[in-house]
């Protein structure tokens, strides 16, 4: 008899305070697709996969959290070219931070959706990961 595995992860599930202009946003930056739409949440994928799902949040909590007083993330985004994204989000005026090249840690930049949910985004010539 087998054994299930966890092969990964599916998605992430993101709060936000206004579905449509969140998943607007999200369709126009990332050129995610919208799935499985109901009255507070809905699918984001990228071609067949999944991404995230965004949440209609009553509250104030967001994906982010801090650590010695420094915003973190929770969700990693992967790129296959950071620089030209780092530039097209700018000239988008989207939040971004800076782009950092950490060697063989890859590149990386971190950026903010509408609702201040923080995001990490990277790139790395060593990654193997499956799309």
């Amino acid at each position: 008899m087998s054994t299930g595995k966890i092969l990964g992860i599916a998605y992430n599930v993101i709060p936000v305070s206004d579905l449509e202009k969140a998943s607007e946003w999200y369709v126009r930056h990332f050129g995610f697709n919208i799935r499985n739409k109901r009255t507070d949440n809905l699918g984001l994928f990228k071609d067949n996969r999944p991404i995230l799902v965004l949440v209609k949040s009553d509250s104030e909590s967001r994906a982010v959290f801090e650590v010695n007083g420094k915003k973190r993330w929770v969700t990693t985004f992967y790129t296959n070219d950071i620089s030209s994204l780092h530039t097209y989000l700018l000239q988008e005026n989207v939040r971004v931070g800076e782009l950092f090249d950490e060697g063989q840690y890859g590149k990386f930049f971190t950026l903010e959706d509408l609702d201040g949910n923080l995001f990490d985004v990277w790139e790395s010539q060593d990654c193997e990961l499956n799309f």
